[in-house]
């Protein structure tokens, strides 16, 4: 829908069925990572989930802008790139409808699906009032203020005077390091929860976190606002991409979907 938008209300149109897709299936991919994983191998589980989305995300953004600046057969790049997302997510849909198997899945009538869902909203209410689970969203709200200011960062490199080319390079870099971190915090996090079951997780997304502080205080106030300074500043946006994206995979996600 996007790639044939001719408005801007009609991309926004799209733009919002699109987040709504998304916002039905990524609870669905992690219910299925935590239904077939169990909790010392959770964590490493989500960090290859995380690192792959990040790689893919890298990927993709690389291949949509080397498409943008050409026409295919009158149809825009950014269009095709577009097309050519939409293709791939109905083919994976249908391979997934084909071959992918839920272990929980069993036929229901029309009563039983009613009853099901009250059981929903029951278990709903129930994690809700856990206060572990209030205490993960109620960090998240303050955890994404700073994640949703690094999507600025192309913006404020390039303002800064870094050309494009140099900007994709130091950004890049980062998306890759926080797919490495991902990975790492999984694992890591699997082990720490074996010796220290009820704190290693939490210890590890504090260090995680806490290392925010320092990296953003040098990548902010540190170096100079110079593009001459280019390697330290793809030095630091590496260094603090791979540091501050354990959380998820290792503590988030896998403390979540533990059962309570």
């Amino acid at each position: 829908l996007v790639a044939i938008s001719r408005t801007y209300l009609q991309m926004a149109i799209s733009r919002g069925l699109n987040g709504i897709g998304l916002a039905l299936v990524i609870p669905a991919i992690n219910s299925l990572v935590a239904d077939y994983t169990d909790d010392h191998t959770r964590g490493a589980a989500f960090g290859w989930l995380q690192m792959t989305c990040n790689l893919g995300s890298i990927v993709g953004g690389s291949f949509g802008v080397l498409l943008a600046p050409f026409t295919f057969l009158g149809v825009p790049g950014w269009r095709l790139a577009f097309h050519i997302v939409g293709i791939i997510s109905v083919a994976l849909g249908l391979l997934m409808w084909l071959l992918a198997a839920d272990p929980h899945s069993k036929s229901k009538s029309a009563a039983s699906a009613r009853e099901e869902a009250r059981e929903l909203l029951r278990d709903a209410r129930a994690v809700i009032a856990v206060p572990t689970f209030q205490v993960i969203v109620a960090q998240g709200v303050a955890g994404l203020i700073a994640w949703s200011g690094l999507n600025f960062a192309t913006m404020w490199l390039e303002l800064m005077g870094f050309t494009h080319w140099e900007t994709s390079i130091i950004t890049g870099l980062y998306l890759f390091a926080t797919a490495l971190g991902a990975l790492f915090g999984g694992v890591v996090g699997d082990a720490v929860s074996r010796r220290f079951p009820d704190a290693g997780r939490i210890a590890l997304a504090q260090i995680s976190s806490a290392s925010a502080l320092p990296l953003g205080a040098v990548l902010l106030l540190g170096l100079p606002n110079d593009p001459s300074t280019g390697v330290a500043h793809a030095a630091v946006f590496f260094v603090m991409g791979f540091a501050i994206s354990w959380n998820a995979a290792s503590t988030n996600k896998s403390v979540r979907n533990q059962p309570f």
